[in-house]
């Protein structure tokens, strides 16, 4: 990949993939209409970023565009964005300002150790200016999910709740989102088929968090689950999430929420198709990944993050989850 940068100054070393103005236009063309380089000139012959850029169709109506870059000089880009969608961005890293035209995304997850992610859905009913203005020296990571009218028919979604044109909702990703955008800008090592099925399920996942917690979808109970019941495994879900119930038994965790444990046991997997610790062992691993990538801690402090004694165990344990091993995760200071 690439050394982190500061805010302010450029890698000393060139990455080995990086885009000139001639292949920045190429790539945009593929994802806005009628794409403005308004700075630097369109005459700079260096590099504008470096770093990795994709944009994939999942399936009709569904597009992902994944950015893991860095910017060489500062930059302002204009486009049109035609026709009615829902984009839904979680940024894990980086300051740079977007407009849809004159409304503001609330998208600043800061830089380096202090970055923390973030997330918006907008609704665009009309064509629309984007613009986007970066810093040299920023380094950029997030995913936007691009979702047409024919997707939500597909999916059996009522598009109409989305609110009026540039509406824009926010929403605080949970460590399972800020994880499975991770494993999106960095996929594990699938060809053809197979690397489309494995990026549009973490997308479905994105999109799904999304969309309850911004309140576009409602959440309801799982079949037969009472309100109050439903509440409580909701409050479970974020204890396991938070770190608290990490030294917990099942014991201390159904005294914790004043429930009997056998009948925790049976409505979190009602609601979530697993055991509570299943669910546990999955929510530290992500946490694991997390301080990784966001911290640069060791893997083997990762592995105590994640309960695991032995490095190996959680080596294969980790490798399993997110189809990489430790290593590739950990931040490069």
């Amino acid at each position: 990949m690439f050394a982190r940068p500061t805010a302010t100054s450029i890698p000393p070393a060139m990455p080995r993939d990086s885009l000139g103005v001639a292949d920045f236009a190429a790539l945009f063309r593929r994802i806005d209409n009628g794409v403005e380089l308004l700075a630097p000139h369109a005459q700079t012959q260096s590099p504008l970023l470096a770093g990795h850029f994709s944009f994939n169709r999942l399936r009709d109506g569904l597009h992902l565009h994944c950015t893991d870059i860095v910017h060489l000089h500062d930059m302002h880009t204009r486009s049109v964005l035609e026709g009615e969608s829902i984009k839904i961005m979680l940024k894990l890293e980086g300051t740079a300002r977007v407009h849809f035209g004159n409304t503001p995304l609330p998208l600043d997850a800061g830089q380096g150790a202090t970055a923390r992610p973030c997330g918006v859905v907008a609704t665009l009913n009309e064509t629309e200016l984007f613009e986007r203005i970066g810093q040299a020296g920023v380094h950029e990571r997030m995913v936007v999910l691009t979702l047409a009218r024919t997707w939500f028919d597909t999916a059996g979604l009522a598009r109409d709740n989305f609110g009026e044109h540039l509406e824009i909702r926010q929403w605080q990703p949970s460590p399972r989102a800020v994880a499975i955008t991770e494993q999106l800008i960095r996929p594990a090592s699938f060809d053809g088929p197979m690397h489309q099925l494995y990026q549009e399920s973490r997308a479905l996942e994105l999109i799904a968090e999304a969309f309850a917690l911004t309140g576009c979808v409602d959440q309801k109970p799982a079949p037969g689950l009472p309100p109050a019941a439903y509440r409580r495994i909701c409050q479970l879900q974020r204890l396991l999430d938070s770190g608290e119930a990490d030294t917990l038994d099942m014991s201390a965790i159904a005294q914790h929420l004043g429930c009997n444990a056998n009948t925790l046991q049976q409505q979190f997997r009602q609601v979530f198709a697993c055991s509570i610790f299943d669910y546990l062992r999955r929510s530290r691993l992500e946490r694991a990944a997390i301080a990784l990538q966001r911290d640069g801690v060791s893997v083997a402090r990762a592995a105590e993050i994640a309960g695991y004694s032995s490095q190996a165990n959680f080596s294969t344990a980790f490798r399993r989850h997110f189809g990489q091993p430790p290593k590739h995760f950990r931040t490069r200071l």
